[in-house]
């Protein structure tokens, strides 16, 4: 048995016999030794006549073949949805074709998963089309569909209809994902086989991510921010504002603009954007890109409270911040106006402010000579005498150091709620690091 391959047909031929001759005599002669009972052995022979031998061959040709697959290629938006083509699997060989048709992915990716995918058979290609009922097996997706097998006929062929969609929810889930679609078809009879692979690739656009955040102004204590919409604006309903990683807002989709507010001073924040759709739960697009915007700088007419960053307590006037002498305490930060501190420029020294509490104008931030905070009343001495210092840039945390080169300090048991600060030598240490932010 001899066979050959050409592109994707296989030829085969079947012979009865090998070297031949057109002609071949045969003479046999055979002879019989017959021995009877008793008696000499008998003999008898003959001659056979001349006869010609023949031969016949027979060939043929195993070939499949397949074409459609490429219309199945789509980019899903909220007006296409669905794509739906037809796919020929067609015998082209001399010989029946047991066959297989695979469909699946180069790599399982999120939308490979999801898409729902439905494969039937239709009497012709023109009788697939995006309005054909579909039949056969349901809640199959790209890595789930298997594949159709059947038998052909030399020279017969079969159409398979199939449809591929996702829903306007996945549509954000989705949004930029794509995948690499794979057909491949073969035929198989014996030794001889024969295949042919076509491929198509889908994509759902990216059209439901809002544009990257711009801030249109700031305070000490809030940013303003704009986007633009996404392009493809069909089931949007609304947009999440996230700051450093956590929801902060939900709106409507028709605004556009959200100021933040109740931030710490002179710090730097990221912020995204992501578009909605009404589910349950909710769905969501991808977030915008990433972009940090940052508070301004402190005023001297506004009100606040300094909060540390170890402890996370806030400096407080103890005997609620309106007794000269009374300490400056650690306690839990709260709205109340003996933790409410407004900075006055030094009239000696615009390089300097003066520190005093809301609950009494007349009492001032002071480091005596036993380094422990107190209330006391105005004095022009350098314990009195604070720079407000910025640790980076951007990063809203401060240190306090007075005009003797101390600085406001929690070292120590301080931590604990109230417990009172001091002065120390300034060190960097998180125990002399403090956050601003805005009181009114």
């Amino acid at each position: 048995m001899t066979h050959s391959l050409a592109g994707h047909a296989q030829t085969f031929h079947r012979t009865h016999s090998s070297s031949l001759l057109s002609r071949l005599a045969v003479a046999a002669v055979a002879t019989l030794i017959f021995t009877f009972s008793g008696g000499a052995p008998a003999q008898a022979s003959w001659n056979t006549p001349e006869r010609p031998l023949t031969a016949s061959v027979t060939a043929g040709t195993m070939a499949i073949t397949q074409t459609g697959f490429s219309s199945l290629a789509a980019v899903y938006s909220s007006s296409a949805l669905t794509v739906t083509g037809p796919v020929t699997v067609k015998n082209t060989g001399s010989v029946p074709a047991p066959y297989s048709l695979g469909l699946g992915t180069r790599s399982a990716t999120a939308l490979a998963t999801s898409a729902a995918v439905n494969v039937w058979v239709v009497p012709a290609a023109s009788a697939c089309t995006a309005t054909a009922t579909a039949s056969g097996a349901t809640g199959k997706t790209w890595t789930t569909v298997g594949a159709s097998t059947g038998t052909l006929a030399a020279g017969a062929s079969v159409v398979y209809c199939i449809r591929s969609s996702i829903t306007q929810s996945q549509r954000f889930a989705l949004a930029g994902v794509s995948a690499t679609l794979n057909s491949t078809v073969s035929a198989t009879q014996g030794n001889w086989n024969s295949s042919s692979t076509a491929s198509a690739t889908q994509t759902v656009a990216d059209s439901v991510t809002p544009g990257q955040t711009s801030k249109t102004s700031e305070t000490d204590s809030s940013i303003s921010l704009s986007w633009t919409a996404p392009t493809d604006t069909a089931a949007i309903s609304g947009y999440q504002v996230v700051r450093d990683g956590v929801v902060v807002a939900t709106l409507p989709a028709s605004r556009l603009t959200y100021t933040d507010s109740g931030l710490d001073v002179l710090k730097y924040y990221t912020y995204t954007v992501r578009s909605t759709h009404t589910a349950t739960p909710v769905d969501v697009s991808p977030l915008s890109p990433a972009v940090a915007h940052a508070t301004a700088w402190f005023t001297y007419t506004n009100w606040y409270s300094v909060r540390n960053v170890s402890s996370q307590l806030c400096v407080t006037g103890a005997d609620g911040g309106t007794v000269a002498g009374s300490a400056l305490v650690s306690s839990a930060c709260s709205n109340q106006a003996s933790q409410s501190n407004k900075f006055v420029v030094d009239a000696s020294n615009t390089s300097y402010v003066n520190i005093t509490p809301k609950s009494s104008a007349s009492l001032f931030w002071d480091s005596p000579s036993d380094d422990s905070s107190i209330l006391r009343t105005s004095s022009n001495i350098s314990a009195q005498k604070w720079q407000i210092l910025a640790i980076g840039s951007g990063t809203g945390t401060f240190t306090l150091q007075n005009k003797n080169n101390d600085c406001l300090d929690v070292s120590g048991n301080n931590l604990g709620s109230s417990t009172q600060v001091r002065v120390a030598a300034c060190d960097g240490s998180a125990n002399q690091t403090f956050i601003l932010k805005n009181m009114g």
